[in-house]
C-alpha cells in the first residue's frame, strides 16, 4: 500500500492532483493534504473526491487514475 497526498492547488485543467508520497512531481509540503494509505491510486482519487476535491491522478505516479 502506498501513502497518497493531494495538491491543494489546482492544475491548469482545474484538477487537484493525487500523488504517492515518493513522486518526484509532488507539490511542496505546504501545498499538500494527506489522504492516507490506499491499495491503489483509483481508491485514493475516489476518497479525495468524497472529501470535495476535483481530483485526478498524477500522470507519472498514478497513471491508472489519470484522466485529464
Amino acid at each position: 500500500m502506498n501513502k497518497y497526498i493531494i495538491n491543494r492547488n489546482k492544475d491548469n485543467k482545474g484538477y487537484n492532483e493525487v500523488h504517492i508520497t515518493s513522486c518526484p512531481f509532488k507539490p511542496e509540503s505546504y501545498n499538500q493534504v494527506e489522504l492516507g494509505y490506499f491499495s491503489n491510486a483509483i481508491e485514493a482519487v475516489k476518497h479525495a473526491k468524497l472529501l470535495g476535491y476535483n481530483a485526478d491522478g498524477c500522470f507519472y505516479c498514478c497513471k491508472e487514475a489519470h484522466k485529464g
